[in-house]
């Protein structure tokens, strides 16, 4: 093969992969798209009438407690009461996290209430892990958007201090340094005033500018496009028309269920107006819908998984994946193994500098290996 026609190889090969990495699936141009969507936005709505939402049935008001800074980071982890083997899986994994990045984290599993005759004892469960909140509504996948609410609710009534908010799901496994660090960049210099850490000194002024200053408004996930309401009887997606009229078109874009974060600003924002959105059955578009309507849209981070599942590799669930799907309690326990060493102490480098080169297109293309 002559130089040249190499040469053309290469830079077709490197066109291909620019060409994907800014329009492929969840690619970087996604994210600079999601940032005109701010000026699409109609009008806010005014605030509703409050909420009304199931009463809690463990209700766990200390978990945000204790000494030191409230949580900068508070994972909300929507689960099934059955689900007792994710819910250890993620409590031995990076469930166990309470600080990154010099940051509190809090995390947190939502329930409502079992469905049938073998009823897990949660009360012995909360008793003994301290970080269960259960609200009094059968627990099933139709009630995920009534889950949710109850799990904001929450956070609005006994963490109102906690800056972010992860909501997820218990197949999915959260890489929580990467996350505090994103947040951290995309919150500025005011996130990074102390390391998340209470002053030993005299506070100063811009320790005390801090502590009154509101969280700027933040909706990040994967997002989804142009995404039309299913309509076949039965399904568990199914949208009836008198929820979503079809002349109301495909819902708005909204991030993926299965991880997305919201700021203190924009969990508030979300309940004052969520009274008056149609009460959807699907809970990421009914957040999506109600951050429309309160004026807030949401933006693309190529971080976040969404839906797709990627298979296990250090690089990319230690240092450039965020959030990782269907995940079960084995392998999310293998992916902490693997990240942080046997013994929870890395010694070895995460990625070689060629995998670090390549980055977060190294990850999506081993799962586009593994799907295809």
């Amino acid at each position: 093969m002559s130089l040249s026609l190499f040469r053309r190889l290469l830079l077709a090969v490197l066109l291909l992969v620019t060409i994907w990495t800014l329009f492929g699936p969840s690619g970087f141009g996604e994210e600079l798209l999601s940032l005109s969507l701010a000026s699409l936005l109609p009008a806010p709505a005014s605030p509703g009438p409050p909420l009304a939402l199931p009463r809690l049935l463990i209700s766990n008001p200390q978990a945000c407690g204790g000494p030191g800074p409230p949580p900068f980071l508070l994972i909300l982890v929507c689960t099934a009461p059955e689900h007792l083997n994710q819910r250890n899986a993620i409590r031995g994994s990076w469930g166990a996290i309470r600080e990154a990045r010099g940051f509190r984290v809090q995390t947190l599993f939502l329930l409502g209430e079992p469905l049938g005759q073998h009823l897990p004892d949660l009360a012995s469960e909360s008793a003994a892990q301290e970080d269960i909140v259960q609200a009094s509504f059968q627990d099933s996948y139709r009630n995920l958007t009534l889950k949710t609410l109850s799990g904001l609710n929450w956070v609005n009534k006994y963490c109102p201090m906690a800056r972010y908010v992860l909501k997820t799901d218990d197949d999915v496994y959260v890489n929580v340094p990467e996350l505090v660090s994103e947040l951290i960049q995309r919150g500025g210099p005011s996130e990074r005033w102390q390391k998340g850490r209470e002053p030993q000194e005299e506070p100063t002024a811009v320790h005390q500018e801090h502590r009154g200053q509101t969280v700027p408004l933040l909706y990040l996930g994967r997002l989804h496009w142009r995404v039309n309401p299913i309509r076949t009887p039965g399904s568990r997606h199914h949208v009836s028309e008198e929820l979503w009229p079809e002349t109301w078109g495909p819902f708005p874009p909204y991030a993926s269920g299965t991880g997305y974060v919201l700021s203190a600003s924009a969990v508030q924002l979300i309940l004052r107006v969520a009274s008056q959105a149609p009460r959807l059955p699907l809970e990421d578009v009914f957040v999506g819908v109600s951050a429309r309507r309160g004026g807030l849209a949401p933006t693309h981070c190529v971080k976040l998984a969404g839906a797709t599942h990627y298979p296990l590799d250090r690089c990319c669930y230690g240092k450039f994946l965020i959030t990782s799907h269907k995940v079960d309690p084995w392998k999310m326990q293998e992916a902490w193994r693997l990240v942080s060493g046997l013994d929870g102490q890395r010694t070895e480098p995460l990625c070689s500098w060629l995998q670090g080169l390549l980055g977060i297109l190294r990850c999506r293309f081993i799962a586009w290996l593994s799907s295809s």
